[in-house]
Parts: structure tokens; sequence; C-alpha cells
């Protein structure tokens, strides 16, 4: 069996590259449904499917292997979507144990990186998913956590609560459609398999690419090391570097300008263990730039991402953005809820007398209050729309006249929607900044988040925490901050704060 590594440094086209391998396979006469593309990263698996799409003229239909590595479990093994675990399914352990889950817990952990939450019953939901994925006890794993407010007992109590409702329920979560594909010992028979974002897969995950290369003639990891930063999640780098010994190195970064590049590699220099590599910037300037705030910096035109180290920080970046009125999306998410830009927009059209499409009607209807002094629509008034045409259209005076309207026209849309009133603060300073409500040009999110992204405009804060600082494997800090400046395409802001927290770009 053909085995290959390739390493590919920021920027330098490694998706690019692989996308040509899936073309050399097809031109060789190897059925698409021959070939896999997996990853832990949706994102990573999304932009490959969009190019074959685009440049190969190739359906999902098509590829049934370009899956994420816990969709390739899911499919392999047969299992239906109404097996995997819902937001209610979490609340119903949550409430047999005592614990509180965060809302997104379900959709959140698709990546197989569990994410980190505030709410107490995440926390031990982590250690429970990463002891798996890490192949370790769970004794290990709290052992190993280094979270003192945890308790064994609980823990153990919502481990054999959480194993038992999915047995009693049938259902699993994206651990367990990793786990099973492993314990099945089986894979799809594939010509040419390539692994994406080989450097972040856990011990469990490489037990899976494992068993795929079982049933593979040929099979290409790709990734880069220096951007290997989920060793909490217990991804050893080793594994990557160490995967085989037929190696290749990228060595033209088609986004790096050149002045970024040698703050890339000052930071690079310091991991201890690491592949050396040899690759050159974009022969651009771009620019380099230090502060010592983040208000020192004009963000009032462009394309912006923010990054920090830590989601403390994060949140305190977004605090601030929010206070001075600015629109930005926050985990990719808008800082103001766009459905009820919508729908206040829907209700100042029927204002001016328009008639609008149904589907629109219904969104208003769905978010409005009905009942109490607040009411703005009858109560159960909604469920008539599911009956009506579907190429209706309604004024005010049709919903007033036929279907439960009772706010008075000259109402406010804020007032329609019962608007916050720290959104109405916030409406209001977007306003006197002249900011586009619907169009976020600012990113905020930890750097781990940003990884695989990039923007013309990039600030990364120097703060960190404690815990990081303090970190015995500084390596992991080296290759968090190396990933976050190699994200600029044009121009790096480093705002280097007082904290002693700090790490020094």
């Amino acid at each position: 069996m053909l085995e290959k590594l390739i390493f590919g440094p920021p920027g330098c086209g490694k998706t690019y590259t692989l996308i040509n391998v899936v073309r050399d396979a097809l031109k060789k006469g190897t059925p698409p449904d021959k070939i896999g593309f997996v990853s832990f990263s949706r994102k990573s698996v999304e932009e490959a499917r969009t190019r074959v799409a685009a440049e190969l003229n190739l359906t999902e239909e098509d590829t049934p292997w370009f899956r994420t590595l816990h969709s390739t479990g899911f499919q392999w093994l047969g299992f239906k979507k109404e097996q995997v675990m819902s937001k209610y399914d979490y609340g119903n352990i949550g409430n047999e144990v005592g614990l509180v889950f965060d809302n997104n817990t379900a959709r959140n952990s698709q990546d197989g990186l569990i994410s980190v939450s505030a709410r107490e019953g995440n926390k031990y939901l982590e250690i429970i998913h990463r002891s798996i994925m890490r192949c370790v006890s769970l004794e290990q794993q709290f052992s190993d956590t280094e979270d003192y407010n945890l308790h064994w007992s609980l823990l153990k109590k919502l481990d054999a609560v959480y194993n038992n409702f999915k047995k009693e329920n049938d259902k699993v979560d994206f651990t367990d459609m990793i786990r099973g594909f492993v314990k099945g010992g089986s894979a799809p028979s594939l010509d040419l398999l390539i692994v994406d974002e080989a450097q972040d897969l856990t011990p469990l995950q490489w037990r899976q690419i494992n068993v795929m290369k079982e049933n593979t003639k040929e099979i290409w990891y790709a990734g880069d090391d220096d951007q290997c930063i989920h060793r909490w999640n217990g991804v050893a780098v080793s594994d990557f570097i160490r995967a085989c010994d037929n190696i290749e190195i990228l060595n033209q970064s088609y986004r790096i300008p050149t002045s970024v590049f040698s703050v890339a590699n000052r930071i690079v220099r310091r991991i201890s263990y690491r592949q050396p590599k040899n690759w050159h910037p974009m022969m651009k300037p771009g620019s380099v730039n230090y502060h010592l705030s983040m208000y020192d910096v004009d963000i009032d035109q462009g394309s912006w991402t923010i990054m920090a180290r830590t989601n403390k920080i994060v949140q305190k970046i977004a605090n601030s953005l929010r206070e001075d009125g600015y629109l930005f999306n926050l985990y990719g998410s808008p800082s103001l809820n766009q459905n009820m830009i919508n729908n206040m927009k829907t209700w100042e059209l029927l204002q001016k007398g328009s008639k609008l499409p149904l589907q629109m009607i219904k969104d208003l209807y769905a978010a409005l209050p009905k009942v109490g002094n607040n009411a703005k629509i009858k109560r159960g008034v909604t469920k008539q729309l599911d009956f009506l045409e579907h190429d209706l259209i309604l004024g005010y005076d049709d919903l007033v006249n036929n279907y439960g309207m009772i706010a008075p026209k000259d109402t406010s849309s804020r007032d329609m929607l019962s608007v916050s009133k720290d959104n109405r603060f916030y409406m209001d300073a977007l306003t006197r900044r002249g900011e586009d409500f619907e169009s976020p040009r600012i990113d905020v999110s930890t750097i781990h988040a940003m990884k695989g992204g990039e923007d013309d405009n990039i600030m990364v804060m120097s703060e960190s925490s404690r815990a990081c600082v303090k970190n015995q494997n500084q390596d992991d800090e080296h290759r968090v901050f190396y990933t976050g400046v190699t994200r600029t395409k044009e121009n790096l802001h480093i705002v280097e704060t007082e904290s002693e927290n700090r790490y020094q770009i």
C-alpha cells in the first residue's frame, strides 16, 4: 500500500494539492465512490466537497466517503438521525443527575472536539468524552482535569446514567460513532483515502484511520504539525509526524506577506519538537503593527478578525465592541439576532401598506407575544397560517380582519418584537456609528475556533491566562499563537497588553 505524508504550512495550497490528488485518481479511472476524504473537521470536509463540486463536477452522491470521521462511522454503521443524542435527551439526563447542560451541547460536539462550556454539566461530560477520545480510563481523565470544583462521585453517576440512557433509548453520540467503527473492525473498500488535518487526530481517531487503512489501497495524510493545537483533547503531534516516511513539504505560501512571515518564523522556531520546513511567503510586504490596546486600532473599515487565546478574553472583546456600536460575528453568530431584524423589517413593511408573502408573515407571528398584556396577536392564530395557500400575500388589514392581529398599526417595530432594553441600547449605538445591521465585517473568536480561516486584517491579543502561561509544555502556546498570526492576508495587528499573563509575540 502506498502511503504519503503532506506537510502544509499556512496558505501553501494544501487543499488545492489534495484536490489534485483526487483529480489524478479520477483520470486513472478510480471511481469517485472509491475515494475517501476524511477529517475531524466539518470545515475541512465541506471545503473539499465544494471544491470537487466546482472543479470536478462531483456531487455528494458521487462521493459518499467525503465525510467527517464521526459521519463516516454514522454512515458505515447504519445509524439513523433519530438515534443521535438531542438537546432534549441531554435535558432529561441533566434532570436525573441534577446537572445543567448547554443548549448547544448536541450540536457543538460534532467535530469530535469537545466544546468548552461554563455549564457544570458540560464540564463533566467533557471528561467522559475525552477519556474515550484519548483511550484512557475515566479515572485517569478525571485525574488529568485541572478543575478542583468537580467531584468524582458526581462524574461516576453521570457516566452511569448517560450510558444507561443511551442503551435504553437506542441513542448514540458523536463519540459512539467513532468508537463503534473501531470496535466493528471493518471499513468501506477504498482505492484512495485522504486524511486531512491529520495533525489534530486523537488516539481514538487514529485507531479509526488504522481500521480504514486496512481496506484502502493508497492513503495520504495531510496537515501541519506547527498548527497542532488540540493536545488538551488527547492529540499527540508525534502520531502525525511519524505517520509514514514518504513526505512532501509544500514550500510556497499564497497567503502570508513577508512581514508577517518574519513574525511567524520567530514564533515557530521556539517549538522544540517539529518537522523542519523550508517555505516561502508571498512577495508582498503586508504590515505588522504593535499596540497597547485594541482601542488604538482603527477597525472602522475593511474586513477584520479579532482573536484571543481564551474564551474569557473573547467575551471581553465582544462586550467592548457591543458597547462601542460595532456589529460583529461571535464564533460565527451575529451579535444582533438576524431573525429579530428580519421580523422588524417585515413589520415596518406592513406599516407602510405592503402585502407580503405568507412565509414572512409566519416568521413574524412565530416571534410575537401571544399572551398577557403585551400580546400582539390572538392566541392560537399562528396555526391557522399553516392551512393557507403557500403563494398567498397578506397585508396589515388582512391580518387584523382574518388572522388575529391585535397590535395597532403605529406600534414601533421594537415594541412589536419586545426588544430587550440591552438590545435597544445596542441598536442605538449601531445606528450612531452607521453600522449595517445585517452584514458583520468583524469576526471575533478564539484562535482555536479561527484555525483554517483567513482575513485581510487580523488582530491577535497577546493576553493569555495564568494556566496557559504556566503550562509545562510551552510548545502548545507557541503553536497556538503561530496559528493565530498566520491567518493574516495583509495586515497583522498585535495587541500587547500589560497583563503579566501574556505571550511574547
